[in-house]
Parts: C-alpha cells; structure tokens; sequence
C-alpha cells in the first residue's frame, strides 16, 4: 500500500512539474513532453502508462539497466543523450544513427530508431541483434569505420537560400490529390557547408498540398500547389524550406524542355520522361521519383557532421 501512494505521489509531481530547458532551438519542454518526445524517436508514437513505468521502459531499452539518479535527472540525461546537447561536442544518438545509415546506404530512411537499427542489423547480420539500442548502435558504428564510436561533430550555420534537389517519394495528381494531404520527399544529395555534412542523401521532408485545381473549360489545366515546409539534418533538425526565385531559377537552367511547370515549380522527370508525361489531357500528376529544387527559408544552426575519408 505504502509503496502504491509513492508511486501515486511520485506521478503526480511528475506530470505538475514546472517546463525544463529543452534541447538546442526548442522551446521549453515539460517531464511529460521529454518522455513523449523519447518515445516518439524511438517507438514512432507515445507509449501508454504512468510516466514513471515509461522512465524506465525507456531506460531499458536505450541501456539494457535502470539508473538509480533522481526521476527528473533520469528523463534530463536520457533526453540529452538522445537528442544531443550541442555545447558537448559529442554527436547525439540520432546524428550517430544518421551517420550509420549515410555511410552503409548513401542515405537516411527517418522513422523509428528502434526499427531503423534493426534494419540495419538484419542487413549486415541477417538478423536483429540482442542488448541495448545504446550498445547496438555502437557497434554498428563500428562497422561504418567509427571503430571508437566518435563522431566529429562541429556545429555549423546552414545559410538561407541555400538551394538543393529533393525527390517525391509518393505519386500527386488531380485527380487523386486533395487539399490538405501530406507530401513526402527526400534529399537527392548530401548537402554540405564547408567540410560539414548537414543534409544526408535521403535525407526526409515533409510538406502539405495548399491546393488542388481541378481542369476548367477553355483548356485550363490543373494545378496542384505545394508548401513544403521542412526537411531533417544530419542530428534530426527541422530545417524550413520554401520554393523561392532561387530553387526556381535552378531548376529552370536544369530542366530545359523536359521540365513541367506545376503549381508555381518546375519538376524535373526520372531519366526518359519528359516534361509531356506530367500533363495528360488536362489532368497534371506528379509520379515517384520527379525532382524539383527548393531552398532553406532562414539560417539554421544544426549539427553537422566533419567529413572523412
């Protein structure tokens, strides 16, 4: 009974406790709001319960054991280990998961970090391995030639309207597409500033479909406009986007005649489809796999990671 009302007590706190600095260019998080977050990076989604069983689901997963520290000291360390404290010099657990993927696969798949290593395993083993993700993740950082774990970090300022190439990775049309849905991307090449590698190959994106212009009489064709809105960096920062004069411009000398204007963008085909292919009729579909360029909408400071050969 005794040990049930401390746990009761110990988990009201928890949820009324005054916000704790956040990570980096985050407003200020909640306990709560650190665990969900945790969650989030790892599972895909938050987990059910009270915080405190979370607290330790978490820690078993990520170091195989529990901590005996304070629970708020507890979720501060873990929170810092997974995110990544830039004024540490030392690569977060994202940014070192990143890097695994980049230096196997040239890319970076984003998703749950639990599946992500367990992906990577069944490529290099044939099968997942046992233990902590913490440990798992060393060792695969091992094989991606970081044989003492380090990653070289340095924190960089990735400048405005900086332009790069991204790819569709699902299939818009008038026909299908409707305000409101989300629109996946990817980096197509790794993006650096200086000797700093911020944006991976694959790197993922979201935006959103502003609107869809169905074809009209008169010939009018339809339209479908896009606000992307961000992509992730090498350590997991958002990193806002918009599709200026520059991205234009660039895709514009790049597509010549096999370009298609859509919705204020030109898009650029896969090899051996041409600018025709988009329009049908009067209907406009953009098929996996077109490119289009945009540009960072305000200077971002992440951290990148120092090349090697």
């Amino acid at each position: 009974m005794k040990k049930q009302l401390a746990s009761l007590v110990l988990t009201f706190i928890f949820c009324f406790t005054m916000v704790v600095p956040g990570f980096a260019a985050d407003t200020n998080l909640s306990v709560a709001e650190k665990i969900g977050a945790m969650e989030k990076i790892l599972y895909g989604t938050e987990q059910t319960g009270s915080l405190i069983q979370r607290v330790d689901s978490l820690e078993d997963d990520v170091y195989g054991a529990l901590t005996t520290d304070a629970v708020l000291t507890r979720v501060d360390n873990m929170y810092d280990y997974l995110e990544g404290t830039p004024d540490s010099g030392e690569a977060s657990f994202a940014t070192k998961l990143n890097v695994v993927e980049w230096r196997m696969n040239e890319s970076m798949s984003g998703g749950p970090a639990k599946n992500r290593i367990e992906a990577q395993e069944k490529l290099l083993y044939g099968q997942a391995q046992a233990g902590s993700l913490s440990g798992r993740l060393e060792e695969l950082l091992k094989l991606a030639s970081y044989t003492d774990g380090n990653v070289p970090v340095q924190q960089v300022t990735l400048p405005k309207d900086s332009v790069f190439k991204i790819t569709f990775t699902k299939e818009m049309s008038t026909k299908m597409t409707r305000q409101g849905d989300e629109v996946n991307f990817k980096a197509s090449d790794n993006l650096y500033v200086n000797d700093v590698l911020v944006l991976p190959k694959g790197a993922t994106g979201l935006g959103v479909v502003k609107k869809v212009v169905q074809p009209g009489i008169f010939g009018k064709d339809g339209r479908i406009d896009i606000t992307f809105t961000h992509i992730y960096g090498v350590d997991g920062t958002k990193i806002p986007l918009t599709v200026g004069e520059l991205a234009q411009q660039k895709a514009e000398s790049i597509a010549g005649a096999a370009g298609a204007a859509i919705g204020g963008m030109v898009i650029l085909g896969p090899v051996g489809i041409v600018g025709g292919a988009f329009v049908k009729g009067n209907s406009v579909t953009i098929p996996v796999g077109c490119e289009t360029f945009v540009q960072t909408a305000e200077d971002v400071s992440l951290q990148g990671v120092v090349y090697q050969e």
